[in-house]
């Protein structure tokens, strides 16, 4: 015949992917996964009262600046400059970061360090 028919066959429900996803989530091999993932805490940088805007962009070049200033002038093995990575981390796209980087090995950042 000039058309062609598709059909789908719906396994019966002991198969049903659904119904292995919960066997699945109830096993040890999905708690020894999932158990130490549930202790991560994902946090961002905290409300900054010189960027009250929605738009965090100079939030997230000033966090940059702040951690470069810090490691500056505490040395990289100094754990206080730790909050500053954090922070311009989880505001900064990483396309940016990296552009900075570069910029930053060749002489032409922008921005006073």
């Amino acid at each position: 015949s000039p058309h062609s028919y598709w059909s789908i066959t719906i396994p019966p429900k002991k198969y049903n992917i659904f119904h292995s996803a919960k066997i699945f989530s109830q096993s040890k091999v999905f708690r020894s996964i999932i158990s130490p993932m549930a202790e991560i805490e994902l946090k961002t940088a905290p409300a900054d009262f010189r960027f009250p805007t929605t738009n965090q962009t100079r939030h997230c070049f000033t966090r940059y600046i702040e951690f470069h200033r810090c490691v500056a002038a505490k040395g990289d093995e100094s754990g206080d400059c730790g909050k500053f990575a954090q922070y311009y981390r989880s505001l900064c796209p990483g396309e940016w970061v990296e552009k900075w980087n570069e910029q930053r090995e060749t002489g032409t950042f922008p921005g006073p360090l």
